[in-house]
């Protein structure tokens, strides 16, 4: 694969920083057994504005406007309503199906970077049984880089990676600039509090829609400085557990307590 990141974006900046991943159990025993990374393709994201460009968001602006109907174009005779009407209908799902194909020829991995636990990742993404797996931010950018590098199937193309840029992007914003040209690497600052990190791969046109997911392989967990974080209100009876499977791959001493005072 080939390899881009923004300009001026440097793999140093991530020394000293570590990347974060809330999970549920579930997702911990598969990372832990098969370990390998999945990346979602972008429409399979809740965000509706995930990976598309700006021109993009001019398009999603027209489709969320409400569409032409009998009663607000009254002015014309009906035979010239019902065609501007299916005219209208054409015309927003052409648009709908083009953010579709840019955001089915993008998957994403996604992290969350920062030195803290955040207990809004914790409520959102992991439940009370779940983790966060907290990485050494450059050791893991390198290894999925690399074997990115060494990737052969010609379906996936481009790995990226970088900092998410939250700019406003909804309600459509004419005159917001960004800094980096990835619009996978682009939200609206009302997704701000996941300060997100994230290696996204393409795929050329003409695979658009042929894959579901993308997997990476990353290597055995043991061979990462990680820790794996437990959830702060999960039960001790279930950390102990925990520690009993994690055991079973070499893993108990990376398993630690979350750092946060929650009243259980």
């Amino acid at each position: 694969m080939e390899i881009q990141f923004p300009n001026k974006y440097s793999l140093d900046e991530l020394n000293n920083q570590f990347l974060w991943r809330y999970i549920g159990l579930h997702k911990l025993i598969d990372l832990v057994i098969n370990n390998k990374l999945y990346f979602t393709r972008l429409d399979h994201f809740e965000d509706g504005l995930e990976g598309i460009t700006g021109e993009g968001t001019q398009l999603k602006f027209f489709i969320n406007e409400e569409p032409l109907t009998y009663e607000n174009i009254n002015d014309f005779d009906e035979k010239t309503q019902a065609e501007l009407i299916e005219q209208d209908k054409n015309t927003r799902q052409n648009y709908l199906d083009t953010l579709a194909e840019s955001q089915q020829a993008q998957f994403a991995s996604c992290w969350f970077l920062g030195n803290k636990e955040s207990i809004a990742m914790w409520k959102l993404y992991s439940q009370k049984d779940g983790v966060a797996i907290k990485f050494k931010a450059r050791q893991l950018a390198d290894s999925i880089i690399k074997t990115a590098e060494s990737y052969t199937n010609s379906d996936f193309q481009i790995l990226l990676y970088g900092p998410v840029e939250y700019k406003n992007i909804w309600p459509f914003d004419l005159y917001e600039t960004f800094d980096n040209k990835f619009n996978a690497l682009k939200k609206d600052k009302s997704y701000a509090h996941e300060n997100e990190f994230r290696f996204i791969v393409v795929v050329p046109n003409d695979k658009r829609g042929l894959h579901q997911n993308f997997i990476l392989p990353i290597g055995e967990l043991s061979y990462y400085d990680i820790e794996i974080v437990t959830n702060p209100f999960m039960e001790k009876w279930e950390v102990e557990n925990l520690k009993k499977l994690l055991e079973k791959f070499g893993l108990e001493k990376a398993l630690t307590s979350s750092k946060m005072d929650i009243k259980h």
